[in-house]
């Protein structure tokens, strides 16, 4: 029903416009010439008026769109990165507790595994860059499979804790038994971003 009522519409527009073209022909344009002149003021007018107004408004619609598209999608980004840093943060030693956090941790994993140490060094602290770089260095004479559980606990904590250096030295009256010096840092930040 539709396509027949835009076929007669459509036929209806080309029957005036032939009729429109032959009076022109007929008549010619001079006669018709104010009557063109008030059309093309009046298509002026309507397109100033009207058209030109609403394509300023959507234009700014759009812009404010985008803009509020990039917000959210700087929104999202924060909300992403402020998470990533939060969960960061939960990884490293609180700043009220960073004095004794390293040799407690590494005490806490030595205990867990059933290691005793020969020689735990105090720790040293560094500071660089508003961070400050804590390390200790724990004597051991253990297995090499001993040895390996208790470095697997130590960097699979979930805080962060790492190896920084590793001496293994076999000793010959010892059966078994190797001596281990681990050294192990960890990083405070002396300030927290929220």
């Amino acid at each position: 029903m539709r396509t027949l009522s835009a076929r007669l519409l459509a036929r209806a527009v080309l029957a005036e416009a032939g009729v429109v073209a032959g009076a022109l022909r007929a008549q010619g344009a001079r006669r018709f010439g104010r009557a063109l002149g008030v059309g093309a003021a009046l298509i002026l007018v309507a397109y100033l008026g009207v058209y030109a107004p609403a394509r300023r408004k959507s234009a700014r619609v759009n812009s404010e769109i985008e803009r509020a598209k990039a917000l959210a999608e700087h929104g999202r980004q924060y909300k992403e990165l402020s998470g990533r840093l939060q969960e960061a943060y939960g990884r490293l030693p609180p700043a009220e507790q960073r004095e004794q956090w390293l040799s407690d941790a590494v005490r806490a994993s030595l205990d867990a595994q059933g290691l005793v140490t020969e020689d735990f060094k105090p720790v040293r602290t560094q500071e660089e860059s508003g961070l400050i770089f804590q390390s200790s260095t724990v004597s051991l004479k253990l297995r090499f499979a001993e040895l390996f559980a208790w470095i697997q606990r130590l960097e699979a904590s979930g805080v962060l804790m790492h190896v920084q250096s590793l001496e293994l030295e076999k000793k010959p009256d010892s059966v078994g038994l190797a001596a281990a010096a681990c050294e192990i840092v960890t990083i405070v930040p002396k300030q927290r971003f929220q």
